[in-house]
């Protein structure tokens, strides 16, 4: 008597081995995505190394989202990144930090990056600073590299003003410094 069960054993190897490779066909494809909770990110990110560069979030009622106030009204740093030195964070990968907008109000967002600690290296380091929209697919809605020199350097990376409906309206490039402000903000 003879055994002929092994073609239905290779047909389901052969069948499995398939599956196998679709479902990791169709997870590599999907396009990146911030992976977070709320409505809107500001994410800036900069070559791996030991610069220490600082995203600060202003929002229309003048709250001040950094890493010293890691959670203001609807604002939330998740992530600060201390360069590769100091939390070997992504070694050999992009240095990122990200600020959730967990709520939108009415008004003008202003989105700063400074250098609060310059490594070793020479020339001005670029920093990508991007606004997302997190509201079904992740999308980016705006891109600017700036570039920062020194210990200390500010720049504005972008303002963004929200309209009534939560939706982005504009956007605008006029410096402001958020690491000296002029006035006073408590939260409620």
């Amino acid at each position: 008597m003879r055994w002929r069960a092994l073609p239905a054993f290779a047909a389901i190897d052969f069948l499995s081995c398939l599956l196998v490779v679709f479902v990791a066909v169709a997870v590599a494809s999907r396009p990146p995505q911030v992976k977070t909770y709320g409505t809107y990110a500001v994410v800036i990110t900069w070559p791996s190394g030991t610069n220490d560069v600082d995203l600060h979030l202003r929002d229309p009622a003048g709250a001040i989202c950094r890493f010293l106030r890691l959670q203001v009204d609807q604002m939330q740093l998740e992530h600060d990144d201390l360069g590769t030195k100091g939390t070997n964070y992504g070694a050999g990968k992009p240095n990122q930090e990200r600020i959730v907008l967990r709520g939108t109000m009415t008004g003008e967002y202003v989105a700063d990056v400074q250098m609060y600690y310059r490594g070793a290296g020479v020339g001005p380091v670029p920093v990508i600073a991007s606004l997302w929209d997190l509201r079904g697919d992740d999308r980016v809605l705006k891109t600017r590299t700036v570039y920062l020199s020194r210990t200390g350097d500010e720049t504005t990376a972008f303002r963004f003003t929200m309209n009534p409906a939560g939706g982005v309206a504009g956007y605008s490039y006029v410096p402001v410094s958020l690491s000296q402000p002029t006035t006073t903000y408590e939260s409620s």
